[in-house]
């Protein structure tokens, strides 16, 4: 049969010149450059349907890798509705992770080796349990929640880019001991983490071929998404396609998971890893607007590390992308809610955010409004972080000055210098007596302290200045009590240890601004903690999409809504401080994530940036005006709500 009229006659694919070159394309080694929207993944299932049918490549022979399990499975699912009347034979779509799996436990079974127990089958959150108990045994503290995600996080780093961990500049404390410390403690109890998998696996294969040749060579190794690959992951595949033939699909510019190690370096220098590397591209953006495309083409080009590519488009030009510059937070979210409500059809409406946190305040405003929403993210986290109890424990504590659990999550994080010492004697004295086996009543445990420290000038000055703060607490509505938590009582200094946390804090202070007391605060949260939970199964309604822009990788929708476009937000404060030092690398990826998000949208871009935060002067995005360029900049009066503001509205 004549394959390309088969395609089009009997299966409605009509495949255009670079999707057809790199269908037939025969080299032993290819990358293809995929621009968004570009048909990557119907042109690679078309390929290997061409290799079966018309070069006779035996089905059991080719291996196609891709990134996620949820990728594998949307592959296989496309390859079976597409060709399974016509090829029979089972085809191998795998991820890296369990293709490692199924290759070692073969080998056990030829004796090879012991495959230890994997952690995450063995216990239940077993890495974090011993990740958390490492902490402490070294640092004299438990983590919070997302300390301890952090430090799995970079534990997995680490290992994906074959390093040391001494070569990670961390925030962890004692990092590279806790990383030393897990490792030598899985080993005494005969357990591996998922990253321990590959490498065992790239150990056996790079010291052991013979076993790999005997668990069944696959001479057509294909590999989807290669930019989000690691170092460690990349060796494994050169080592899986040594013999045989290697074909990659990916693209440079949509790289954005450097924090798991991913390494967009690699294919940008392809030919120093295979010399004899082809290079083809698939530049048809079928997805968005033509104007969508001409300023998402012309803002990536900013960045260095990248293969060139020119993309364009069949479609019309469409409707011209807008950015608003909205006075403050609070008239950025109602113009979400004005651009969501008229959307036409809310499941093909997105709003996209850089950091996770952005989203809630999102979603309390939909679900007041009866408004379905559909959200991927998981934020049970933030309802348990250690931030949300200690602003219990402030108020708590500021309501019954003897509630020595509530101190004791607080005391060293005022800036008081309160010894464990000081804390000590303070138990002491609130032990039950010998004779009578009563404890004192309504021991004042500040005044105790104060007793105790009345000839230490400084602490007992800021044992005064702490009351003092309580006592505002005690008086105060939840926005200014937190506000005399942050400034009076010096727990604002506290938080900056780490941007994450100020985040958590900064988004409570959102919450609390119309509620009375905290009871009434303590409710809103579990009224949104509720209610995302009953909209996070709204996946197949009409629900408008709540994401984060990782979380909208390989997704598209008729309008994506970019909110928080802050400088020092996005891109990130660290990406511009390694910016202005002459390091491109975190910038770019930021540019990547930008680009990501714009090219998720069919027809509207809608880019939003408040110009002020907590009363402050914000920087807007550079982000907005690169994309924009040098177009020019009309205003508007718009009304929203109930209220005016000025903004700013940029069109093409």
């Amino acid at each position: 049969m004549e394959f390309f009229s088969f395609l089009e006659n009997n299966l409605n694919i009509c495949l255009n010149e670079q999707q057809t070159e790199a269908v037939q394309a025969y080299d032993k080694r290819l990358l293809l450059e995929a621009c968004p929207g570009s048909g990557k993944t119907t042109t690679l299932v078309t390929r290997i349907a061409y290799q079966i049918l018309c070069r006779n490549v035996n089905p059991s022979g080719m291996l196609t890798l891709t990134f996620s399990r949820a990728s594998a499975k949307d592959m296989e699912r496309r390859f079976k509705a597409l060709f399974a009347g016509y090829i029979s034979q089972r085809i191998h779509f795998s991820t890296i992770h369990s293709f490692c799996y199924r290759f070692l436990f073969f080998c056990q079974k030829k004796g090879a080796l012991s495959v230890p127990n994997l952690i995450e089958k063995q216990y239940s959150h077993g890495k974090t349990r011993i990740l958390r108990s490492l902490y402490f045994e070294t640092n004299q503290e438990y983590p919070g929640e997302d300390v301890t995600d952090q430090l799995a996080n970079e534990i997995s780093f680490v290992k994906n880019k074959l390093i040391q961990p001494e070569a990670l500049k961390s925030d962890i404390e004692n990092f590279s001991l806790i990383f030393r410390l897990y490792e030598k403690q899985k080993q005494e109890k005969h357990l591996i983490d998922f990253d321990d998998m590959l490498f065992m696996a790239y150990d056996v294969l790079r010291n052991n071929r013979q076993l790999y040749l005997e668990y069944g060579l696959f001479p057509h190794v294909h590999v989807d998404e290669v930019q989000d690959t690691s170092l460690l992951q990349h060796r494994i595949i050169e080592l899986l396609s040594q013999d045989g033939n290697l074909f990659m699909v990916g693209d440079t510019d949509q790289s954005i998971y450097g924090f798991r190690g991913a390494e967009p370096e690699y294919i940008v220098n392809i030919r120093d890893i295979y010399p004899d590397a082809r290079v083809l591209r698939l530049e048809t953006n079928y997805r968005s607007s033509g104007k969508i495309v001409q300023m998402a083409d012309q803002f990536i080009r900013q960045n260095q590390y990248r293969h060139e590519k020119n993309m364009i488009t069949i479609n019309a030009e469409g409707e011209t992308p807008v950015a608003y510059f909205l006075k403050d937070m609070e008239t950025q979210l109602q113009k979400v809610l004005q651009l969501i409500n008229a959307e036409p059809l809310w499941k093909n409406t997105a709003v996209l955010f850089r950091n996770n946190l952005s989203g809630l305040p999102v979603a309390w405003e939909l679900i007041q409004r009866g408004i379905p929403f559909y959200i991927r993210e998981d934020y049970a986290s933030f309802f348990r972080h250690f931030v949300v109890s200690d602003i219990y424990a402030f108020c708590n504590f500021a309501t019954d000055p003897s509630d020595m659990d509530s101190f004791q999550r607080i005391y060293y994080k005022m800036g008081a210098s309160i010894s464990k010492n000081d804390i000590g004697k303070v138990q002491e004295i609130l032990k039950p007596s010998s004779i009578s086996g009563k404890r004192q009543p309504n021991l004042n445990i500040l005044t105790t302290l104060l007793q105790i420290n009345h000839h230490r000038r400084h602490i007992a000055e800021n044992l005064v200045r702490v009351r003092r703060g309580l006592n505002r607490i005690a008086r105060s509505i939840p926005m200014k009590a937190l506000e005399t938590m942050e400034n009076d009582l010096q727990y604002g200094n506290y938080l900056k240890r780490n941007v994450g946390f100020i985040h958590v804090f900064y988004t409570l202070k959102h919450f609390a601004r119309n509620v009375k007391n905290l009871e009434e605060f303590k409710t809103l949260l579990r009224t949104l903690k509720e209610g995302i939970e009953q909209n996070c199964r709204k996946e197949n309604t009409n629900a408008v999409q709540l994401l984060t822009l990782h979380g909208s990788k390989g997704l598209e929708f008729d309008s994506v809504i970019l909110m928080d476009l802050i400088d020092g937000q996005f891109p990130d404060e660290k990406s511009i401080d390694e910016l202005d030092a002459g390091n491109r690398k975190a910038y770019e990826e930021e540019v990547r994530l930008f680009y990501v998000g714009v090219t998720r949208a069919r027809k509207k871009v809608y880019l939003l940036s408040p110009q002020r935060f907590e009363g402050r002067k914000i920087k807007q995005s550079r982000f907005v005006q690169q994309f924009f360029s040098q177009r020019q900049v009309k205003q508007e009066e718009e009304e929203i709500g109930n209220f005016y503001c000025s903004g700013n509205s940029y069109p093409l």
